[in-house]
């Protein structure tokens, strides 16, 4: 009979590490997706930037763009960031 408890004892303890390992690596994949996107939304952004700046004709619109380019580069990290908090929530199973 105790042996009996000890195995399911095991077994649940092995159900309990393959869900903590399933768990981890969904939150890699997830952080690494959310640093992809980050590192593409970025590079969309920056070659936005630069072709605004080329056609941009005076201070005012430079500046506009500057500021366009801070902005999207804000948002893409706030994304980057809710995804990978939204990965930590579900650390423990």
């Amino acid at each position: 009979m105790e042996r009996q408890g000890s195995e399911m004892g095991r077994q649940a303890l092995d159900a309990k590490t393959e869900a903590q390992r399933e768990a981890t690596k969904t939150r890699e994949e997830v952080n690494n997706r959310a640093e992809e996107v980050y590192r593409e939304t970025k590079k969309q952004a920056d070659i936005a930037h630069k072709e605004a700046k080329k056609q941009a004709v005076d201070k005012q619109a430079k500046k506009e763009a500057d500021e366009a380019h801070k902005e999207a580069l804000k948002q893409a990290k706030k994304v980057r960031d809710e995804m990978i908090a939204g990965a930590q929530k579900g650390r423990n199973p």
